[in-house]
């Protein structure tokens, strides 16, 4: 960039990055006029008590309500880990008694002679006959 920091920006960048249209100002934003403003703009004292007193309570049902939730966390946790586990140990249960019956010799020779079956069946069944129709 060849541009000193100090000049002003083209016109044109300075639209094409507010996505402004060619009838649209650029809004004037003067630094003097917003302090002017802040400093004319006091809050009244009832409210900041109001705030101060929302503020307040708005902690203490905070500190109430995460204590309690931190405090019956671990039942919690210890209830759901012994659920997870109580299902781990009957999923198991049913793999194992799985695992034993394809274990026995008969049942891998019989689930290929049913898909052998299965399978000579389809082919049967799919077996498209051709008709010739003369026009």
């Amino acid at each position: 960039m060849t541009e000193r920091p100090d000049d002003l920006i083209d016109e044109g960048v300075l639209r094409r990055a507010l996505r402004l249209e060619q009838h649209e100002r650029a809004p004037h934003f003067d630094a003097q006029a917003i302090a002017a403003l802040a400093a004319r703009t006091r809050t009244a004292p009832p409210t900041l008590l109001v705030a101060f007193a929302a503020t307040a309570l708005t902690s203490i049902a905070a500190v109430a309500i995460w204590s309690a939730v931190l405090s019956a966390a671990p039942s919690f946790i210890d209830d759901a880990i012994a659920a997870a586990l109580d299902g781990l140990v009957a999923l198991a249960t049913f793999a194992i008694s799985v695992a034993q019956i394809a274990a026995e010799p008969t049942v891998p020779l019989s689930l290929i002679a049913a898909l052998g079956v299965a399978i000579l069946y389809e082919l049967r069944e799919r077996r498209e006959r051709a008709h010739v129709h003369a026009s």
